[in-house]
């Protein structure tokens, strides 16, 4: 994988300087005396550039050649006047917590607040000491045993069934065969628990802090207006966080298929969900059709899962990997035939427009009109006031 060289994050598009800072929250789950530690970047609306130190995109053990890529975070620096809406971030599963900058700088920019967090054992990630946790993939897959080496078979098949007799089938209809496709993947349901467990940890001692006189961001978080979003398996979390958070209003997914215990729950919270249309995508179509609340499907045309972070803009040039399917090894491109450019301002716009409408009561300007992008195919449902 190789990324462009001494290349700068796009430039966000907010009237805010972004800031930046890094926290480590240590906590000990239930019933386990062993101490989780949860590294957590946090990225929000400045009120100047302070020294003038820009905060790394991360190490290169992480991102290989992460080195040469300038972001547009000033460390440290004070947080701009006023109460933010909070967002809690989480990345994709064997990622890490930096691979949605583009994404946490844009929504700094107009104002908000993003905790990204991270998970151990699930991401890679570099301590406050210096000392660095990196994904085992092989490792952490062999853990999951067939359950990983079906896993491809079960994401192509699905989404030609939803092509084919999922076009005219009923909501019993889908929901059998999502609990299908959850029956085999039982792992990956239990491990949305310990990042849902994290999550607690990482809000409850963020606001602590942030209660503290003298503390960054004393008197600069709106308690009443948090949100969450993620990619990936991160987005399955955020549903699973504006499913089981109280203080969680609203959530959005960026191209997570929903592995969770309440699967079946329908959402009744705002709810935005985001899905590529390449090999494997369109998996968000049965959370879409079971929902209560709120709830947007934006299938983004032309892109494959790799364009829902940081890469669709980083990698220098569409690199493939190889996938067993069906029992054979297929060469499959990491991203989609869409802009890179358009890609960053699709997910940009549809992120913010609908945190503003439901944590700032903002008219949308694009999830509610007719100005919709021609690289989107957009469904809405309507439900009763929560």
């Amino acid at each position: 994988m190789k990324i462009k060289e001494n290349y700068k994050l796009r430039q966000p598009t907010g009237p805010h300087i972004v800031g930046a800072t890094y926290f480590y929250y240590r906590y000990n789950p239930a019933n386990n005396s062993e101490t989780r530690t949860i590294p957590a970047v946090c990225f929000y609306p400045a009120e100047s550039r302070g020294e003038g130190k820009l905060k790394k995109y991360t190490n290169d053990k992480i991102v290989p050649g992460a080195g040469c890529i300038e972001t547009n975070s000033y460390l440290n620096v004070p947080v701009a006047e006023g109460a933010h809406p909070l967002l809690l971030f989480n990345h994709g599963f064997g990622i890490g917590h930096e691979s949605n900058s583009v994404q946490c700088e844009e929504l700094a920019s107009h104002g908000y607040i993003i905790l990204s967090l991270g998970h151990p054992g699930d991401g890679s990630y570099e301590l406050e000491t210096g000392e660095m946790h990196l994904y085992n993939g092989e490792e952490r897959m062999a853990e999951f045993g067939e359950e990983a080496a079906a896993s491809n078979d079960i994401f192509t098949a699905y989404p030609d069934w939803l092509l084919g007799k999922g076009k005219t089938a009923g909501l019993e209809e889908h929901r059998a065969y999502y609990q299908t496709i959850i029956d085999r993947q039982g792992g990956m349901v239990l491990q949305s628990e310990p990042w849902l467990r994290d999550s607690r940890a990482a809000l409850d001692s963020f606001l602590a802090e942030a209660g503290q006189p003298g503390a960054l961001f004393y008197g600069h978080v709106d308690r009443e207006k948090i949100g969450a979003f993620g990619m990936s398996f991160g987005g399955s979390v955020a549903l699973d966080l504006a499913q089981t958070f109280p203080e969680v209003r609203a959530a959005a997914n960026l191209d997570g298929f929903y592995f969770s215990p309440n699967w079946d729950v329908p959402f009744t919270r705002p709810v935005l969900l985001m899905q590529h249309d390449g090999l494997g995508g369109l998996f968000l179509t049965y959370p879409f059709m079971n929902a209560a609340g709120d709830t947007y499907l934006a299938t983004i045309k032309g892109t494959m899962h790799m364009n829902f972070m940081d890469y669709t803009e980083l990698l220098a040039e569409n690199e493939s990997m190889t996938l067993v399917l069906n029992g054979q090894e297929t060469e499959v491109s990491m991203l989609g035939k869409i802009d890179p450019d358009r890609m960053e301002i699709i997910m940009n716009t549809l992120l913010l427009d609908f945190f503003n409408k439901y944590l700032r009561g903002a008219a949308s300007r694009i999830l509610d009109t007719a100005n919709i992008p021609g690289e989107l195919e957009l469904h809405r449902k309507t439900g009763p006031a929560v």
